[in-house]
């Protein structure tokens, strides 16, 4: 079975659940989707499409290579050497 490896960044309160920088290995056929079920399973969300306190449709900017992964396609698919950034809300002034 071939496998790839995508880098998964993350940042704000997401650090203290991932670290600054991981990589998580999947199916070589994987998409964006099998990738985001895979953290959710990491972090032990107790409710499915939640990394941690985010759901990720409605709190998290996900960027694939710098884009928006709300752009892409549904099944986006994954290639080895990916870097998949997680970007919960930020506050500030």
């Amino acid at each position: 079975m071939h496998t790839l490896n995508v880098k998964v960044r993350a940042f704000g309160d997401l650090l203290s659940l991932l670290g600054s920088e991981i990589t998580i290995e999947l199916q070589n056929n994987a998409h964006l989707e099998d990738l985001i079920s895979t953290l959710v399973m990491k972090t032990k969300s107790h409710t499915e499409g939640f990394i941690g306190p985010y759901s990720v449709i409605e709190n998290l900017t996900v960027l694939v290579n710098g884009r928006n992964a709300s752009t892409l396609p549904d099944l986006f698919p994954l290639n080895d050497g990916d870097v998949v950034t997680l970007l919960p809300p930020f506050v500030g002034g």
